[in-house]
């Protein structure tokens, strides 16, 4: 069959198949995924020209070309003037690019293209990413975590990466094991003037007996960026045996994370790091005059029972004002607007009887507000906070009536 196609044809048919037999091939490029800032960037480009002569090899940054290697021209190398592109010249050529002093305006892509020599003229081309790393100038750090806990009390502290580009990855580990999502909370990284980020990382568990290994518990916090940064700073703690004394009730980081939301949406974002840490970790209380094992009802029924030894209505109304304020603390809870009393307060209520009505309406008012609270306080372990109120009322119980004392006298 061969014999009936033009002699021209074949001859045409054979040249195609030597130029694509020997064509370039396999073109890559090795681009780092991150660099520090002011440091080398070292960029490769790879290729098989199966025979074929080179004829050019082109680098660019996005669209624009800022380097050019043609080795039948002279010089053969060219550079070309790019913000953030600093090629080093001595130690590039037609197979490497070598970047001095990177920082933030070299982040970006980058594109290698190779042309081959007649007859093919083939070309083609490889891109990959490169980012710029300002990593931070500290060790993460750790807050929050004390160096004694007893089994059964609850961990909670914050481990801080500062002032990096981007934002550091955060990982915990408890005595080298990863630790369980759901002890852990990201909040949003915080920029500041510099655009340089913060970012804060949250850790929430109860200690158990399996915890502690001879005593001791390791909890270890990881900041990581690319693999350019990899810092992590450790916590060790003691396993605290002692025994509780019987009239003391310790709370220990027990409150919901409600109370104490590291993340305020409405922060500007280049708003310094504030300590977040500063929250209530620890309420002593003495139980003595209550007992610690009775239920949170009766430690009420005990408040209630102070009532009617309240003979005077200013002491009353300052008495509310105060156990309203240290719920507002305690819980989170809005500011809430108290009622004007008369000046007819001040007198005894015994000597009015429409004193004694006043008297009547502030008494149920508190016990509904108590009532109330009941909840939010059971979910505190309230028996330390309820033994708090109940020394508070009896000092200004005494108080009050040393004063009318004098006043009588």
């Amino acid at each position: 069959m061969c014999e009936n196609f033009p002699a021209h044809l074949i001859t045409l048919i054979k040249l195609t198949h030597l130029v694509f037999a020997n064509a370039l091939r396999d073109v890559r490029v090795q681009v780092p995924a991150a660099v520090r800032r002011g440091e080398k960037a070292i960029l490769k480009c790879l290729y098989d020209l199966e025979g074929d002569n080179l004829y050019s090899v082109k680098w660019y940054k996005g669209r624009r070309e800022f380097y050019s290697y043609t080795p039948k021209e002279t010089p053969a190398m060219k550079v070309f003037q790019f913000s953030g592109v600093k090629v080093e010249r001595s130690s590039s050529n037609e197979s490497q690019l070598v970047l001095d002093t990177v920082n933030a305006a070299t982040t970006g892509k980058y594109s290698c293209e190779v042309s081959a020599d007649a007859p093919s003229f083939h070309t083609l081309i490889s891109a990959g990413d490169l980012e710029v790393v300002v990593v931070p100038g500290k060790e993460p750090i750790i807050t929050g975590i004390k160096s004694r806990y007893h089994v059964g009390d609850i961990i909670r502290g914050n481990c801080t990466s500062a002032h990096s580009r981007p934002a550091a990855n955060i990982t915990w580990t408890i005595n080298g094991y990863e630790t369980n999502p759901s002890y852990v909370r990201q909040h949003k990284p915080i920029k500041d003037l510099r655009d340089l980020e913060t970012v804060i990382s949250g850790i929430h568990f109860v200690v158990t007996p399996q915890h502690f290994i001879r005593g001791k518990l390791k909890i270890r916090c990881t900041a990581h960026i690319h693999d350019v940064y990899w810092k992590s700073t450790e916590k060790s703690i003691e396993e605290d045996r002692q025994v509780a004394r019987p009239n003391e009730v310790n709370l220990i980081n027990s409150f919901s994370d409600d109370y104490f939301d590291l993340e305020d949406e409405d922060d500007n974002e280049n708003d310094d790091v504030r300590d977040r840490s500063a929250h209530i970790t620890h309420i002593k209380g003495d139980m003595s005059s209550l007992n610690a094992n009775g239920s949170t009802a009766a430690h009420f029924a005990t408040c209630l029972r102070l009532w009617p030894h309240l003979t005077t209505l200013p002491f009353l109304w300052y008495a509310l004002q105060e156990i309203l304020q240290l719920l507002r603390q305690l819980f989170g809870q809005q500011q809430i607007t108290n009622a004007k009393i008369d000046n007819g307060l001040n007198r005894k209520v015994n000597k009015h009887s429409k004193h004694n009505i006043h008297y009547q309406q502030q008494k149920q008012q508190v016990e509904q507000h108590i009532s109330r609270t009941t909840a939010k306080a059971t979910a505190a372990n309230s028996q330390a906070t309820l033994s708090y109120l109940l020394k508070w009322l009896q000092r200004k119980q005494k108080h009050s009536q040393a004063n009318n004392n004098k006043k009588e006298n």
